[in-house]
């Protein structure tokens, strides 16, 4: 779904594997994504938890914005483009999208 973002501005996505046991079975995402220049790949050595795989993403990034979500988040085609718009306001320091489990009906 971050592939599928109708932002046309500069976008930079930095995949964190935090030493995932599985990286074959996750390679082939690698190798999707490995010839698109918006997507980088952190693959850390150890399991460090999300907090220090979240900072790896964010000290390896140069841009004005960051945006942050889970490996199992599904974004709409226009949340960058709408959270780039919010904080086009100087008096907005952070903004956040509606998370809507897609599985709330069934648990």
């Amino acid at each position: 779904s971050i592939a599928s973002q109708d932002y046309a501005g500069k976008m930079q996505v930095y995949v964190v594997d935090d030493g995932s046991a599985n990286r074959d079975v996750v390679a082939p995402v690698h190798r999707i994504y490995a010839s698109d220049p918006r997507f980088s790949f952190i693959l850390l050595a150890n399991n460090v938890g999300k907090r220090k795989a979240q900072i790896a993403a964010i000290r390896s990034s140069s841009g004005d914005l960051v945006l942050n979500v889970d490996s199992d988040t599904i974004l709409a085609a226009d949340v960058v483009t709408k959270l780039v718009l919010k904080m086009h306001d100087p008096g907005i320091g952070a903004a956040m999208g509606q998370l809507i489990a897609s599985n709330r009906n069934q648990t």
